[in-house]
C-alpha cells in the first residue's frame, strides 16, 4: 500500500475528536487525549493496509485463475 492511498475521511476525523473531546472531558488529561487520537488513526491505517492487502491477494488470485482457464 502507497502512502497516497491512505486517507481519513472528514467524517473520520469529526468522530474521533469527538471521542477524544468526550475522553479529556471526562478525564481531563490532553496528552491521554491526544494517545488514544493517535491509537484511532494508527489503528484506521492498519485496517486500511489489511484490506488493501486481501483486495490484493484476492486479485491475484483470480489473475491466476484467468491465466489457467
Amino acid at each position: 500500500m502507497d502512502e497516497n492511498d491512505f486517507k481519513l475521511s472528514w467524517k473520520q476525523i469529526i468522530s474521533f475528536f469527538i471521542i477524544c473531546g468526550g475522553l479529556y472531558y471526562i478525564t481531563e488529561s490532553i496528552l491521554m487525549a491526544a494517545g488514544i487520537m493517535l491509537l484511532l488513526i494508527i489503528g484506521v491505517y492498519a485496517l486500511s493496509f489489511r484490506i488493501m492487502e486481501k483486495r490484493r491477494k484476492k486479485e491475484r488470485e483470480e489473475e491466476e485463475q484467468k491465466e489457467t482457464v
